[in-house]
């Protein structure tokens, strides 16, 4: 089939939300480089101002506008693409190809659908058919009934009784499950159920809460060859969501029994479906019975998908990407560091995953942190170890937003410890640590929790860790232990009370130094396939230094409210220059859905704890000519200064060099060198409650509609500030417009999110040229072309979204601090760039 597809419309994500952040343009990016060296031509369809596979496609091809359905038929009746690929855009590409399918619009433009038939598409969208598809192939469901308002419900409700489960079909986007015990809980899940629902219908379903919830993901190709690609256990049971759950990879406490049986049920899913591509399966298990129930079935990829991949080292996008052309697993042809038979092989690891949610709480703390059926967490950690000890802590380190790698301490009397074992909530691990340290059995937390024994043990042994070590300072035997089991140097620093340097020094004196290994999908069966590591310490390090000059990228670690989305797409761009400057790459991060650690985009990646002792041992290792480290890693940045390392901090501080007054709402950004300042470009800053404070702005506006004087105005007093100070990069400069005066309020770097706006409505990826600036790299002539256009023929609007509504926190002006992710427009008159963000608005009501 690949020969008969010239031109294919990929439906993008559309913003990083709660629910997804960027995994979904991670394996877009990717899927458009596969089509690339296939010959294939790729339109894209997405809003995302920090999405780097916008910027991988020909202006021609990209189009910056909502993912509606709309927009979509649009592109599909003036581009006449041979086919649409819904199944790595997530739940909105999903809904939006299912009603392009409906309307009939792909048949009428003889559009075909990549990655599944337009008859499983239809099945997995709505849950009556997606139970009757389940029960024909001899799947366990669980009794549900769909409801098309309140006294249905009620009636329903009469036959299966409480709890019961309520969620919305054919959702506008990622829906929640929500929990009811009793009717008031059943009254709000109905109202916001059918509010959420495309066709104001939802599913009542029976409650398994309180078994182990277990996902799987699996490939399939057009022959039917079959691949399980992970198991993943959520340490959690179901009644709190897999996204705010700490998970494993691979399933840690499944019987060989349970596990074949499940995986001989997705891979049967998989076939009935007719999937070419990737299915994630999630299924309840009752540990007791060994029965299980399929909950949910997901064609496309997520989140869990992006986990697998990561913690097995398959090639996962680049294979499905393949398979989405009808290509067999046989004839996919891999990228170099891949043995040629690994796209057939079903991966085995011999090391352990897991995966610890970040939460939003300290950023909105009017937000009930209680967890639940609806979804939560901002991000995810991950940690990577020999031991399902090692991986855990690891996880629970890099989670933490300390820098000096300690972890906190939860003061609670034992009722409010018994009331959160019972009622989890966000401090959940650091409750069961004080529960074990109270010697509260484990039969007991068993059931209080209904988390499997098995975990209880791991974390008990991690605390038995801890007192020997604190125990016996400065013990070779000790510190080896503690070591192999994911602790420190900064914890076992506290611990000893001793500094950082003292324990790196004793640790060397005692050959007690780290060693990496590859993460790869067989085991080791195979030389060189992977470039990524982990550390441990054991005697083999498969991990050699890069022998040509090369640069160490520190990475965000897991993403959080904030500029944590536009962050990741910063590294992205500063790998790239990096690279086009021939340094041989390296990145450490921790996040498994980061945009930096795929692996095409740097030579070497590190998933270690974002912390000194680590950061310092693969540094010692590799030798970096250059460091570059983001400007809010204060503490990482003294300390490697203090030792007298290469350090470029990107982008510039933000502590230093920011004079403000707390009040703008204007903002012109100029490129200053040291022989000249650039002007860019002249923005409004759209305030969410018309406060005019700097920290509530909520996006920006471009052109800012100002007067010819006005403009001229802020230019030259601009320019006049910026050569007054010693700032270099880019830089912004404030101002306050009040009735017929502006004036200058103050001068800061600039900021992630507003470099982000200013690569996508300029055309110029400045981030480039702020690296060629920091490696001496930059030619005068590069900004000599560049003029800044007082009157373009388009408005750009740039929109911050917040996780308020899924918080449940209502009526709160959002700051641009408490972002999830946002979108942008183009439009000729202002008009029509707030139209094109409205319709976002009503698609995600």
């Amino acid at each position: 089939m690949v020969n008969q597809i010239h031109k294919v419309l990929i439906i993008g994500g559309g913003h990083t939300d709660i629910g997804h952040e960027t995994e979904l343009d991670g394996v877009i990016y990717q899927t458009i480089q596969t089509f690339q060296r296939l010959g294939i031509k790729t339109l894209l369809l997405d809003n995302n101002p920090y999405s780097i596979s916008l910027e991988s496609v020909q202006p021609s091809n990209m189009f910056i506008q909502s993912v509606t359905v709309d927009n979509a038929r649009k592109i599909i009746e003036k581009e006449q693409p041979d086919a649409i690929l819904p199944t790595i855009g997530g739940l909105l590409a999903i809904r939006v190809t299912q009603e392009l399918l409906e309307t009939g619009v792909l048949g009428e433009n003889e559009v075909r659908i990549l990655g599944m038939p337009p008859l499983a598409l239809q099945q997995i969208s709505n849950p009556a058919l997606t139970q009757q598809f389940l029960t024909q192939i001899n799947q366990p469901v669980i009794r549900s009934q769909v409801v098309k308002d309140f006294d249905d419900a009620f009636d329903v409700l009469r036959d299966i009784g409480y709890p019961v489960i309520i969620k919305s079909v054919s959702p506008w986007g990622d829906a929640n499950r929500q929990l009811c015990e009793n009717e008031d809980q059943l009254d709000s899940a109905l109202e916001s159920g059918f509010e959420q629902s495309r066709i104001h219908q939802c599913v009542i379903e029976q409650s398994v809460v309180g078994n182990k919830e277990i996902e799987m993901v699996a490939i399939r190709d057009k022959s039917g060859t079959k691949l399980l690609i992970s198991g993943i256990e959520n340490m959690d049971p179901i009644g709190i969501h897999s996204g705010d759950s700490i998970m494993f990879v691979p399933t840690q406490t499944l019987t060989d029994r349970e596990f074949q049986t499940l995986r001989d049920a997705i891979l049967s899913i998989i076939q009935a479906l007719k999937i070419t591509g990737v299915l994630h399966t999630q299924f309840a298990l009752n540990s007791e019975t060994h029965s299980y129930y399929v909950t949910k079935i997901s064609p496309y990829f997520d989140r869990s998908v992006s986990l697998a991949a990561k913690a097995t080292g398959y090639p996962l996008a680049h294979v499905i990407a393949n398979l989405a052309t009808e290509l067999q697993l046989a004839e996919i042809k891999l990228p170099d560091n891949y043995a040629k038979q690994i796209a057939l092989m079903e991966p085995t690891v011999d090391h352990v995953v897991a995966k610890f949610p970040l939460w939003p709480f300290e950023d909105v703390p009017s937000a009930d942190d209680h967890l639940n059926t609806v979804m939560k967490s901002v991000g995810s950690t991950i940690g990577i170890g020999r031991s399902t000890e090692e991986a855990m802590l690891k996880a629970l380190r890099s989670s933490q937003l300390s820098p000096k790698d300690v972890l906190p301490q939860i003061k609670l009397n034992d009722n409010e410890l018994i009331d959160q074992l019972i009622h989890a909530r966000s401090t959940q691990i650091f409750a069961l640590v004080e529960a074990l340290r109270r010697h509260y059995q484990v039969d007991e937390l068993s059931e209080l929790t209904k988390i499997d024994p098995f975990y209880f043990y791991k974390i008990k042994h991690l605390i038995k860790i801890e007192t020997e070590t604190i125990a016996n300072p400065m013990d070779a035997k000790t510190l080896e232990k503690a070591k192999y089991f994911g602790f420190g140097d900064g914890m076992i620093a506290g611990m000893w009370q001793v500094s950082i340097d003292a324990i790196r020094t004793f640790a060397i004196e005692s050959q007690i130094l780290p060693t990496y290994k590859a993460v790869e999908p067989t085991a080791g069966e195979f030389d060189k396939v992977s470039t990524i590591y982990y550390s441990t310490f054991e005697t083999e390090n498969e991990s050699k230094k890069l022998e040509a000059k090369s640069a160490l990228v520190v990475g965000r670690g897991g993403n959080q409210l904030g500029p944590n989305t536009s962050a990741d797409y910063f590294t992205v761009s500063l790998l790239n220059q990096l690279r086009k400057a021939d340094y041989k790459t390296i990145i450490i991060n921790t996040n498994p859905n980061a945009l930096s650690l795929i692996p095409q985009l740097s030579d070497k990646q590190y998933v270690d704890p974002i912390q000194l002792g680590d950061l310092l041992n693969i540094i010692e290792l590799e030798h970096p000519e250059v460091i570059f480290i983001p400007g809010n890693r204060h503490y990482l940045t003294r300390e490697l200064k203090k030792r007298r390392l290469p350090v470029v901090v990107l982008p510039p501080d933000q502590e230093a060099g920011v004079e403000l007054s707390e009040q703008a709402n204007l903002e012109l950004s100029l490129f200053v060198t040291d022989d000249e300042v650039t002007p860019i470009e002249l923005v409004r800053l759209l305030s969410g409650d018309h406060s005019n404070q700097l920290d509530q702005v909520s996006g920006f506006k471009t052109p800012p509609t100002l007067s010819e004087d006005e403009q001229n105005l802020i230019i030259t007093q601009a320019v006049a500030e910026a050569k007054k100070r010693n700032l270099r990069g880019l830089v912004q400069v404030l101002f306050l417009q009040s009735q017929d005066q502006v004036k200058f309020t103050g001068i800061r770097p600039a900021r992630l999110t507003e470099i982000a706006f200013l690569n996508k409505v300029t055309g110029v990826n400045w981030i480039r040229i702020l690296v060629q600036q920091k490696l001496g790299l930059l030619s005068p002539d590069s900004l000599a072309t560049f003029k800044l256009n007082l009157h373009p023929d388009r408005v750009v609007l740039m929109q911050f979204n917040y996780p308020f509504n899924q918080l449940r926190v209502k009526n709160q002006a959002g700051s641009s601090q408490q972002q999830v992710g946002a979108e942008i427009a183009f439009g000729s008159t202002d008009e029509i760039a707030r139209q094109e963000l409205s319709n976002t608005e009503q698609k995600n009501k």
